[in-house]
């Protein structure tokens, strides 16, 4: 946490959209104990995907299925700050593991907010509770939601004892109204929204502003602000620390230029789209 905020990292899963999720064991170790050191709370894996559906990829895609890889690189590693996933419950997914026999902590459940049938995720949020995970949930495509809509979502989340719930600008069409009246709309529904800024069109960082002036408690960035599906971008961890005033020195330069070496080495297992 920094000055108030809940961070998550999410440079591998959303870079992984570059490199296949694919990701040498001595840039995942690194990077781990740096944001850790960085003041944040959890670094975003990848997903729970099903190998046999979308075979090919890195371990870091497979969060379940490759449960004893990742444990392999990160287990020795992991210190303090938590390890996070996403279950994207559109998609074909992988048996999960109980929390007690996995290295991640905590699951964001992604559903794009168009397709969004609460029935069904109330099955899918009631399944991982049980099985011991910090659940939260994440609203994909969510710059179109209507107010109605997002305050559905957040009595439906405090109905099932979720405590967060994130808006992600996926086609990069939140407006500063949008992001301001989301924050205070779950407040008063009785959960905190986070929010989770796309950045095709360079407004990620005035939306952030946007988000803090609003007392915005959880957020996420990457490195460099790379990822995306599409390449189109977030909120840039190094741009996050030095608002916040981290001297993050040598150890942030080194990695910067890694990742890039990384996007280079596993580029032809690229699963963006360039439009």
């Amino acid at each position: 946490m920094i000055n108030g905020v809940t961070l998550f990292d999410c440079t591998i899963r959303e870079v992984g959209y570059q490199t296949g999720w694919h990701f040498d064991t001595s840039f995942l170790r690194a990077y781990y104990r740096f944001v850790e050191s960085a003041g944040y709370d959890y670094l975003e894996l990848g997903f729970f995907h099903n190998p046999e559906a979308d075979p090919n990829r890195g371990i870091c895609r497979y969060c379940s299925a490759s449960n004893a890889e990742i444990q392999e690189v990160l287990g020795s590693t992991k210190n303090i700050m938590k390890l996070s996933a996403m279950r994207d419950i559109q998609r074909p997914l992988a048996k999960l593991l109980p929390a007690a026999e996995s290295p991640i902590d905590a699951i964001r459940i992604l559903t794009r907010s168009p397709e969004t049938k609460l029935d069904n995720l109330a099955q899918h949020v009631e399944e991982i509770q049980k099985l011991g995970y910090e659940t939260w949930i994440n609203f994909t495509s969510a710059g179109r939601n209507t107010l109605e809509l997002n305050s559905e979502f957040a009595r439906f989340a405090k109905k099932m004892g979720i405590p967060v719930i994130y808006f992600a600008d996926t086609e990069s069409i939140f407006t500063s109204k949008y992001v301001g009246d989301v924050i205070e709309l779950c407040r008063t529904e009785g959960v905190e929204a986070g929010i989770h800024l796309h950045n095709k069109n360079g407004s990620a960082k005035m939306l952030l502003d946007v988000a803090l002036a609003h007392g915005v408690k959880f957020t996420d960035t990457t490195l460099l602000g790379f990822g995306g599906k599409w390449h189109d971008g977030n909120v840039p961890t190094e741009s996050y620390l030095e608002r916040s005033g981290f001297n993050a020195g040598y150890e942030l330069t080194r990695l910067k230029t890694d990742l890039v070496q990384q996007l280079i080495k596993y580029h032809a297992h690229s699963a963006a789209i360039s439009e």
